[in-house]
């Protein structure tokens, strides 16, 4: 299931690129079809709400959400980004900051320098070392853990820092990456991870409401939440799921929330074990782990399923209640 380049192959292929910048023989695709005049039709339909953004999540947030669980058009994807996670108006009220962040000394900057190569590696952004891709991606992870000095750097936040210069210049990566930081993943970097650990609870919980016998099973392996979801929550799926998948993912994400990443891993571990036949052939805790991570059907995660899997996903007042608490936990 691990579909992050960097964990299938170090080649990179400029011969081979796929619409996204990944060399296509280390990428895995979803294998989605896509239909152009639908795409023009939702383009228009995203660029009139952008244009009218304020009111349209105060008065119309259900179009909203609608719209964004359908897949933001590629093409806007940035802008609509942007205006989802508060970037935009974080950029706007801070005009020069970033730029006086950059001529700041971090103490972070010797470890960012050493994992800049472990970052989307076969994508042509920043496939060459020492190249525009790798030092831009510096100066936005520099820059925040200037910005944000108890936090600092963690490895997992070059993966977000990556994929919102894929799609944006540099400033505008920065503050939406703020955004991820304060709005959306709170404790998630802090030490001990204790928001990870939270929402992994309340994963665990909500896998064992919708089917118990998966639940058991993965106790029974030692299948403890924190083995194989700490990576999901802290990459937001970007070193899990193909692609499409991601971008479609983190279209609902930014518009909904972290519980999109609690329902996500619940569709996962749904996915993974539902099938008896499959919890019987996961024996013991390796065939169970290595299953979940490298041999789950890729056609459980094409886009379009998956999605429609987590948007299926309900979540009780119990759950609510438990990320509630989390929230005040972690000081939001």
């Amino acid at each position: 299931m691990e579909s992050d380049p960097e964990n299938r192959s170090s080649e990179y292929d400029p011969k081979s690129l796929n619409k996204y910048g990944f060399s296509t023989s280390n990428m895995m695709s979803s294998g989605s079809s896509y239909n152009l005049p639908l795409i023009r039709e939702r383009e228009q339909k995203w660029f009139e709400m952008l244009k009218n953004w304020d009111h349209s999540m105060t008065y119309e947030y259900d179009k909203v959400r609608r719209r964004c669980r359908k897949g933001i058009p590629h093409s806007l994807r940035a802008a609509a980004w942007r205006a989802l996670c508060g970037g935009a108006d974080l950029q706007k009220h801070n005009p020069g900051r970033f730029e006086e962040l950059l001529k700041e000394e971090s103490t972070w900057s010797a470890t960012i320098e050493k994992d800049l190569h472990r970052t989307y590696k076969t994508h042509e952004l920043f496939a060459e070392k020492g190249g525009m891709g790798q030092a831009e991606l510096f100066k936005v992870l520099q820059a925040y853990s200037v910005y944000n000095p108890k936090v600092g750097y963690c490895q997992g936040m070059s993966s977000l820092a990556g994929i919102l210069l894929m799609l944006m210049p540099a400033e505008q990566a920065f503050w939406c990456l703020v955004a991820l930081m304060s709005k959306y993943l709170p404790g998630y970097y802090s030490e001990g991870l204790l928001a990870i650990q939270l929402d992994a609870k309340v994963m665990e919980s909500l896998v064992k409401d919708i089917n118990p016998e998966i639940s058991v099973f993965l106790e029974r392996q030692g299948m403890q939440s924190t083995f194989y979801c700490i990576d999901w929550y802290m990459c937001v799926y970007t070193r899990t799921l193909p692609w499409e998948t991601v971008l479609r993912l983190w279209d609902i994400f930014l518009c909904e929330g972290v519980k999109v990443l609690i329902k996500a891993g619940v569709t996962i571990l749904l996915l993974a074990f539902s099938d008896k036949h499959v919890r019987e052939r996961c024996s013991n805790f390796g065939k169970t782990i290595k299953y979940l991570k490298y041999r789950l059907p890729q056609q459980l995660l094409q886009e379009d399923y998956f999605i429609n899997e987590i948007s299926d996903k309900k979540m009780k007042e119990t759950h609510l209640s438990q990320l509630a608490k989390l929230k005040e936990i972690c000081g939001q």
